[in-house]
């Protein structure tokens, strides 16, 4: 970084670049668990790989600055469309929130200063998982496997994928160059079952990194693997936020999430209340069609029973893929119900004084859901649904 730049100094973007520009090729690096350093988990804008590459020859490579390069020119890119599709709804993407988070780094970006470091990381070290969730595949959980080889859907021919043959040093890479972390997410897989993960909060406690900000997805079904367990790994750490996946409550998230445990869930949430109050908490369901109905309740239920510590702490993942889960694929009787459930929501939010980002995310889901009708994929959506039932003695019903 040049000592004339500011990192500091908050700045707004350019008129010509705030609807395209990305901060993120500046500031995060993502490995998923093929190895592949992509421009984050919604794409496939590729850097290189870590099974062949050192992080510091990846971070300044000629691809992530060719697309750096493309960003300070406005040039949009088809790849992220995830985000592109979210905004166009009124809701927030990865590339606003990192914009938002990571302002100070602005600055740098706009003078074409090339980082030396990423101060933002996302390690998909394993697809270890204790689930198997609908929405999700074999790509994100090793409990996938058997069901999508039957599927013909599987990635690779083992259950456990991981980044590297070696992630043990993987992790010692990045830290050492990685020196000055500002943020560390972990998503999975299930984290807290990954022990990479626990490696990982272990060198940030020997470096002393307790401010770290450290940010998780997870499905909190276990606080515990083998000897480590996580509660006493975050009695250390000073700045931690839980993103809760759940997209029910009660019998319809545990078959929409296969395998997990609602008491269970319950009893952990508040395990962790009890043991570490400073660990934010906040749901964050992925909107599909096969919850969409039920998601005003979940949100009202962890609310009304204090599991969250207000009502702002929701975080909506509105789901893209694959399409025949997409809450846009519903017919439009279930449209106009979800559009009155939403409007009631929304009555609610008010009621009780939650901050108008939160409204503005929910008026986001009807616009989104009436942007296209895809009669296949609520076809397609039949047929998947009766297929999981029959594989795994369900009697799931989408409505």
């Amino acid at each position: 970084m040049d000592n004339h730049t500011n990192p500091k100094q908050q700045m707004s973007l350019p008129k010509d670049l705030k609807e395209n520009f990305c901060l993120m090729p500046w500031v995060h690096l993502y490995v998923g668990t093929n190895g592949k350093a992509n421009a984050c988990c919604n794409t496939s804008i590729t850097y290189g790989s870590v099974r062949n590459q050192a992080v510091e020859t990846i971070w300044n490579g000629d691809k992530i600055n060719h697309f750096r390069n493309q960003l300070l020119k406005g040039i949009k890119d088809k790849r992220c469309s995830v985000c592109y599709n979210k905004e166009a709804a009124g809701k927030a993407s990865i590339r606003t929130e990192t914009l938002e988070r990571f302002n100070d780094y602005i600055p740098i970006a706009l003078e074409n200063i090339r980082p030396t470091k990423p101060v933002y990381l996302d390690i998909r070290y394993s697809n270890v998982c204790n689930l198997k969730c609908r929405t999700c595949w074999h790509g994100a959980s090793s409990s996938w496997f058997e069901e999508a080889k039957v599927l013909k859907n599987n990635f690779g021919d083992k259950a456990i994928l991981k980044a590297t043959t070696d992630n043990a040093k993987l992790i010692e890479d990045i830290v050492n160059y990685s020196d000055e972390l500002e943020e560390v997410y972990f998503a999975g897989g299930e984290p807290l079952l990954m022990e990479e993960h626990y490696d990982f909060l272990d060198l940030l406690i020997q470096q002393q990194s307790f401010n770290t900000r450290i940010r998780y997805n997870t499905n909190l079904s276990r606080l515990q693997l083998k000897d480590r367990g996580v509660i006493a790994y975050w009695k250390q750490l000073k700045n931690i936020h839980l993103s809760i996946s759940i997209d029910a409550t009660t019998d319809r998230v545990e078959v929409i999430r296969k395998g997990l445990k609602w008491e269970k869930l319950l009893q952990n949430i508040r395990i962790i209340q009890a043991e570490c109050p400073h660990v934010v908490i906040e749901i964050a369901p992925t909107v599909s069609a096969l919850n969409i109905l039920q998601l005003f309740d979940l949100h009202r239920y962890f609310f009304e029973h204090k599991l969250i510590q207000s009502i702002n702490a929701i975080y909506i993942n509105l789901l893209e893929r694959p399409n025949y889960y997409n809450i846009q694929v519903l017919p439009i009787d279930r449209k106009l119900t979800t559009k009155k459930m939403l409007e009631e929501h929304i009555l609610w939010l008010r009621k009780n004084k939650a901050q108008e980002s939160v409204v503005d995310e929910l008026k986001a889901i009807e616009k989104y859901l009436f942007a296209k009708d895809d009669e296949k994929g609520y076809t397609q959506l039949q047929q998947q649904t009766e297929r999981l039932n029959e594989m795994r003695s369900d009697s799931f019903s989408v409505f």
